[in-house]
């Protein structure tokens, strides 16, 4: 059994994840890099797999600033 085997499997939801489909991978690398030196890293949760309600509604509103920046390219 692999050490990755006895972790549960943490599902995300969709709002968590940032997309960018139409995007080349060069240019979505470029983006997140802009969007990191713009709105600084996304805020870690004390218990990465156990995170609050309140956590996961900062990283979510987080997340929308992160996607309105692909979005507007």
């Amino acid at each position: 059994m692999t050490p990755d085997a006895a972790r549960p499997r943490v599902s995300f939801p969709r709002d968590a994840c940032i997309t960018g489909a139409n995007l080349t991978a060069t240019k979505a690398r470029i983006l997140l890099m802009a969007a990191l030196m713009k709105l600084g890293c996304l805020p870690p949760a004390a218990d990465p797999d156990n995170p609050t309600p309140e956590e996961r509604a900062t990283l979510r509103e987080k997340v929308k600033q992160y996607q309105a920046i692909f979005d507007s390219h």
